[in-house]
């Protein structure tokens, strides 16, 4: 019977573990998904900012519709930046 109620605790304590584990998991998952759409956020920003200062002596690169590649460029570039300016504000946000 002491056995029996050993191996039920065991048994608890793994699905606990595996829970946990499994929460962990799901926090790191969201915490890069918050940090990626705050770059997003950012790099939308400034590329924004950037074609309204270019509107007086337009930049090709940012302003011709069909220069997509380049807009898009810049925005993976910015947004690069902003993920690496938040981790090296907060290194934790790695860990968590």
């Amino acid at each position: 019977m002491a056995r029996r109620d050993a191996e039920a605790a065991e048994d608890e304590a793994y699905w606990e573990k595996c829970a946990r584990e499994q929460h962990e998991i799901s926090l790191k998952i969201a915490n890069q998904r918050i940090l990626e759409l705050s770059a997003e956020r950012d790099a939308y920003r400034d590329l924004a900012m950037a074609m309204l200062q270019e509107l007086g002596e337009p930049n090709p690169v940012l302003t011709v519709v069909e220069n997509r590649d380049a807009r898009k460029a810049y925005f993976e570039e910015r947004k690069q930046k902003s993920i690496d300016a938040t981790l090296a504000a907060n290194p934790n946000l790695r860990f968590l």
